[in-house]
């Protein structure tokens, strides 16, 4: 089961896809009572990078790595994307 600190990283996860702009001020507080400020702004920049895709994807504009075929993301050592085949 998650801890209460991932809970509350998950929950500000949600609330940055669904309202950014609305972030609760009870998250905030559960958010400091497990993370430190920078924490705070890291876990929120990986949530900006992880979720970018979605504005492409709802404008249909997003374009497939093999049409037609789910394709496996794969990373190297530094985290780089591993173009298939």
């Amino acid at each position: 089961a998650p801890t209460e600190a991932q809970r509350a990283a998950l929950a500000l996860a949600d609330a940055l896809v669904t309202m950014p702009g609305a972030i609760p001020d009870e998250l905030r507080r559960r958010l400091h009572a497990h993370y430190s400020r920078s924490q705070i702004v890291e876990l929120v920049l990986d949530v900006m990078k992880w979720s970018y895709q979605k504005v492409p994807v709802l404008l249909g504009i997003d374009a497939e790595i093999v049409p037609g075929q789910l394709v496996d993301l794969v990373f190297d050592e530094t985290g780089a994307w591993v173009r298939p085949g």
